[in-house]
């Protein structure tokens, strides 16, 4: 490999990995891009509480100005020693990060006469007894707010309905709930945190005794998980994806351009006989050293194809010779004993290609050959060709061929000449012993003329 072709392969390295590196950041970031989870989660917790007294009206049994949650436990409250309900609703909502969110709650209060027998509403009233609008919020959430109900108002509300219409069999019962709404979490609705109770208070009407009801109305969730749309869009990453993606197609286009430019017309015919060796290797027979043209014919086939074709229609193997200097690979099929086939590859004809000009044509002394031996017709190369070609190969008498030769005068070849079929190891033989016993004539011819 002379310096030129391996500036040129280091070259085509270094353009092939900046292409590979290049197409895998720009294919990686742009995967990340498409399939990225476009939403992300967080969790949260929330937790609500209700403390709350009863304060009582002035009566000669309890000393105390209020009861609070503590005395309910295990007792009830006269309903006639109620002046007043002092409720304090705890709401919390915690997030594991972070964000930006709306909110708004309300605490109502609604009364309810109901049938005792189907539980079906009769009579419902509600009101708003605290109302905090739409505002922003961020990070954790607290609701503390202290209100006082009116139990008695209430309660005459419920009696005076049931007395007016004379009801019997009916319930009636004084509910408090606190409403939360939390939306637009980093501009995300989630409906698992949309308006709904946190807490509440249910506080009997119409009864002789009460006792306040809170147990199942506490909410203390935690770990819950929500899906939160991100805000930003990272198209940064898409315009580097693209970028590499830019650079990858620009050293690509630029590898081919500096290939065909630096591709030499050697490197176009070791790309050839490669492909045509691969491709054809079971037709094709390679020879080492020279073929025997002799006084033959040579036909110039202009392309393999052709040649693939000839082979076909004789059914005779296509023989493979390169010169010495590796520039020029010659095609022959033996037709007859008088006529061959041959298609020359060579490297000036492909740079003649290449330059645009004519393409030279070439002389059969270009074929590696050598000169017949006694440019007789046949040689024993072309013997054991023809020896591969023919089905039956019945042994000749060495002996009589010698003898022939003798008696005839004809040299050994002519004789093959008229044979079809013949035992190529005899012949050499036969070959061997005629001539040992005309340089011993030579020898014994030579030593009598001295004498």
């Amino acid at each position: 490999m002379d310096k030129k072709d391996s500036i040129r392969k280091t070259e085509i390295k270094n353009l092939l990995l900046m292409v590979i590196v290049s197409s895998m950041i720009g294919l990686a970031a742009l995967t990340f891009y498409l399939t990225r989870d476009k939403a992300k989660y967080i969790t949260y917790s929330e937790n609500s509480n209700i403390d709350y007294k009863v304060y009582l009206k002035e009566n000669e049994f309890y000393k105390e100005e209020y009861l609070d949650k503590s005395d309910d436990e295990g007792k009830g409250f006269v309903a006639s020693l109620i002046e007043s309900i002092s409720a304090n609703f705890k709401y919390q909502l915690k997030f594991s990060e972070d964000v930006n969110y709306k909110y708004s709650y309300r605490i109502t209060v609604e009364a309810d006469v109901e049938d005792s027998r189907n539980d079906n509403n009769i009579y419902h009233f509600s009101e708003d007894l605290i109302t905090k609008q739409l505002a922003v919020g961020s990070g954790d959430m607290n609701i503390d707010e202290v209100l006082s109900i009116n139990y008695e108002q209430y309660n005459n509300i419920a009696s005076r309905f049931k007395d007016i219409y004379d009801l019997t069999n009916t319930n009636a019962v004084l509910n408090v709930y606190l409403y939360v709404n939390v939306q637009d979490i980093d501009k995300s609705n989630t409906a698992a945190l949309a308006e709904k109770k946190v807490s509440s208070l249910t506080i009997p009407l119409t009864e002789k005794t009460v006792s306040i009801d809170i147990a199942n109305n506490v909410i203390r969730n935690t770990n819950n998980r929500i899906e939160i749309t991100k805000a930003e869009d990272p198209t940064w990453i898409l315009v580097i994806s693209l970028f590499y993606l830019l650079i990858a197609f620009v050293y690509a286009f630029y590898l081919i351009i500096y290939s065909q430019r630096t591709k030499t017309a050697q490197m176009i015919y070791d790309k050839e006989i490669k492909s045509i060796m691969n491709n054809y290797d079971s037709y094709i027979q390679r020879i080492n050293g020279t073929y025997d043209i002799g006084t033959s014919q040579v036909l110039k086939i202009e392309s393999f194809n052709d040649m693939l074709e000839i082979r076909d229609t004789l059914k005779q193997p296509i023989l493979m010779l390169e010169n010495d200097q590796k520039d020029g690979t010659f095609f022959i099929i033996p037709a007859t004993n008088s006529l061959i086939y041959t298609y020359a590859l060579r490297v000036c004809d492909i740079k003649a290609k290449m330059d645009g000009n004519e393409v030279p044509t070439y002389d059969i002394t270009e074929i590696p050959h050598k000169e017949f031996l006694k440019n007789k017709k046949y040689t024993d190369k072309y013997i054991k060709e023809q020896i591969t070609m023919t089905t039956s190969m019945p042994k000749i008498d060495e002996k009589n061929i010698v003898q022939n030769v003798k008696e005839s005068g004809k040299d050994l070849y002519d004789q093959l000449e008229k044979t079809s079929s013949f035992d190529i190891n005899e012949i050499r033989k036969a070959e061997k012993e005629l001539k040992k016993k005309e340089k011993k004539t030579k020898k014994d011819t030579a030593k009598k003329n001295k004498k």
